[in-house]
This record gives structure tokens, sequence and C-alpha cells, in this order.
């Protein structure tokens, strides 16, 4: 059974000034999954998933090697993992934590070896102070499959 979609005034108000590019509401299904983020349809060697809504309450930085810690990052991003984890990779995630408006996101750029350990580098996109943004929460994420190394994992954040 589908609810009817009621976007809050916020929302109503954003949508006719032009600055979303459509108004929604989120619903359960594959439709949630559409507008929380892009997801690839099974997890191939060097997928890649972002969105700007997670369950993450703060910034973190997670490594996920073994199938209960692949469980455990789907899980703070609020969806079900979309398959299981290949077993020469391990994914990278970066979250940014809670945002009061749109305008922000995460992009994991690259993963390499360096001096025995995996350095992610990642971007963060900020809103600038003149860029016109939705009043909405926002919690931006990215998950990257990158392949599997046995040592430290450093995030470096690239300028």
């Amino acid at each position: 059974m589908r609810l009817p979609c009621r976007p809050a005034p916020a929302l109503l108000l954003a949508a006719a000034l032009g600055i979303l590019g459509s108004a929604g509401c989120q619903t359960a299904g594959s439709e949630r999954t559409a507008e929380r983020g892009s997801v690839p349809a099974d997890a191939t060697p060097g997928a890649y998933w972002n969105g700007d809504h997670s369950e993450a309450f703060e910034r973190a930085y997670v490594t996920a090697r073994t199938p209960q810690e692949w469980q455990e990052l789907w899980a703070r991003v609020g969806q079900p993992a979309p398959s299981s984890l290949p077993g020469d990779r391990m994914a990278v995630a970066v979250f940014m934590g809670p945002k009061d408006t749109a305008g922000y996101a995460v992009l994991i750029q690259s993963a390499a070896e360096r001096d025995g350990a995996t350095v992610v580098s990642y971007r963060e996109q900020v809103p600038g102070p003149a860029q016109a943004v939705a009043l909405v929460r926002t919690s931006p994420y990215a998950v990257r499959l990158v392949p599997r190394g046995a040592g430290d994992v450093k995030y470096v954040r690239e300028r």
C-alpha cells in the first residue's frame, strides 16, 4: 500500500524556486534506494555508491573486510547490502555526518597501496556562501570497493 506523499513546506518552496531538481518523498523498496543514492545492482569489483541520506549520526571512516563489517557498513547507510562482499575486495566508506542543508556531498577519488597501507583519497563538496540550498537535513556518504589490503587504511581529504 502506498501512502500519499506530502512534502514539507520548505521542500515545496525550494521546488517552486527551482532550487531542487524535484521534490520527492521517501518510500519503501526500490524507489527509496533510487532516492537515497546510486546503488549498482551488484557488488562488482570497483563498484561505487554515494548519496546524500544515510543513517550516520557523526563523521566516520569505515573499512569493511568481513561479511559482518559489510553488513554493519550498510546498516550505517540505512539500506540492505546490495550483495555479498567479494572475497578479493574490501569496502572503504566516508560518512560526512548530519548537515542542516542540501548541497553537501562526498566522493571517494582513489585508493592506492603506499608503504603497506591503503590510502583512500576523498573530496568533500560544501555549498558556497551564495549558493541557494534546500533547508533539508542530509547525511552524505560514499562507499567504494577496492582491492583487499591487509595493512592499515588511511583516509586523506583532498582539497
